[in-house]
């Protein structure tokens, strides 16, 4: 999916390559989320077994309400003047959930959130990778009476030739099931490109009934703030409806394998960048490592 304009990477520090640990005065003199997380054995089997997992407690509370302000602030500015749902067009994709990408490179505050060794590490030990880089990141602000999130996959999108690809799903308030949390199809992730591209009534009609016909389980919980979920770009995934009076705000950060290169043959020709300009807008064959898709994280 397009992005905003963009400017000059904030390029906030990360954790230095060969740094295993990091002390709680890290963690507290600016640098973000730095101590590292205790991610299991059993988190990473769920992910790589399922293409999906829900991680606890990742955050403080403190921690989530300090950044909440930060994003509110950045899409107040950039959402203002949006028009009513009802005066909206029946097409229009704020219908489902409003949307803003690149927060970290418009406030350093974001970005020390966004790009933390914290978030950084987890993504590499999930998918098994040496270090990580960011592809974007995204508030995703599902109000009050938006429509579902269809049954979509993201891959088919991404012009990233990689299994290894996912989104961290962090909600800044409590997600409770009426104000609409993702839902997953686990295990789809490992047949790759199931369906048809996109994200809208036939995305929703084709998966929904792949999911009945093949009987595949569907996981759906609420996400308190501090938790987090991740998800492989090949897994079905989507939401309900917001049926609560509350606005469902949470930001996304996806994460790629650092060494990848831009491939776009994935993607069906509607779906398909001349370039993608969240990647700098390298072209097909590059390498994706712009400057603007930092390493966040590094074990070598």
């Amino acid at each position: 999916m397009p992005g905003t304009g963009w400017n000059v990477p904030v390029g906030m520090p990360c954790r230095a390559k060969g740094t295993t640990a990091m002390t709680e005065c890290d963690r507290t003199d600016g640098n973000g989320l730095a101590t590292p997380y205790p991610l299991s054995a059993e988190h990473v089997r769920q992910y790589r077994e399922n293409g999906h997992v829900h991680l606890r407690s990742v955050c403080t509370k403190n921690e989530v309400a300090e950044y909440r302000e930060v994003v509110k602030s950045i899409t107040s500015e950039r959402f203002a003047g949006t028009s009513r749902m009802s005066d909206r067009p029946e097409d229009d994709f704020s219908r489902v959930f409003m949307q803003t990408f690149n927060l970290r490179e418009a406030d350093a505050r974001a970005a020390r959130f966004i790009q933390s060794p914290r978030f950084g590490e987890i993504a590499a030990d999930l998918m098994g990778v040496d270090a990580v880089r960011i592809y974007y990141d995204k508030a995703m602000f599902k109000e009050p009476g938006s429509w579902i999130t269809p049954w979509h996959q993201d891959g088919p999108h991404w012009p990233l030739h990689s299994d290894h690809v996912l989104t961290m799903w962090i909600p800044l308030v409590d997600a409770t099931i009426d104000m609409g949390p993702p839902r997953f199809a686990s295990g789809t992730h490992r047949s790759r490109v199931l369906g048809p591209r996109g994200i809208h009534r036939e995305s929703e009609s084709f998966f929904e009934d792949y999911i009945h016909a093949n009987q595949v389980p569907v996981v759906e919980e609420e996400i308190p703030a501090g938790d987090v979920t991740l998800h492989s770009h090949w897994v079905v995934h989507g939401a309900r409806a917001n049926t609560s009076g509350r606005v469902r705000e949470a930001l996304g950060i996806t994460f790629y394998e650092d060494g990848v290169f831009i491939d776009d043959s994935a993607c069906s020709v509607e779906n398909r960048p001349v370039i993608d300009a969240n990647l700098g807008n390298r072209q097909p064959g590059q390498r994706a490592d712009h400057p603007r898709n930092q390493i966040v994280f590094d074990r070598s």
